[in-house]
């Protein structure tokens, strides 16, 4: 999973999309802005993006090389040879 990253990035974009569909539609129900709807349903999903984002970061700098610290503990693969007969130049 080389691009674990990006499977983040996605969930980030789609947490604070949730988010943002949530606000608009406390808007109708409250009849306004309403702190308490906010806070109760949308804060907590922001929270959750921003978390996301943390987590983000810290994968795209295992995947960048920056934190050695972090890199994968399984060997790198070796390349067997392929089994295939080899084409007749």
């Amino acid at each position: 999973m080389a691009d674990e990253h990006e499977t983040v990035m996605l969930s980030i974009v789609a947490t604070v999309l949730a988010g943002v569909v949530i606000f608009i539609i406390t808007i109708p129900i409250a009849g306004g802005v309403s702190i308490s709807l906010f806070e109760g349903y949308v804060l907590p999903i922001f929270m959750s993006a921003f978390t996301l984002a943390i987590f983000w970061i810290f994968l795209f700098a295992r995947h960048k090389g920056k934190l050695p610290i972090l890199a994968g503990t399984t060997p790198p693969k070796k390349e067997e040879a392929s089994m295939a007969p080899k084409p007749a130049e």
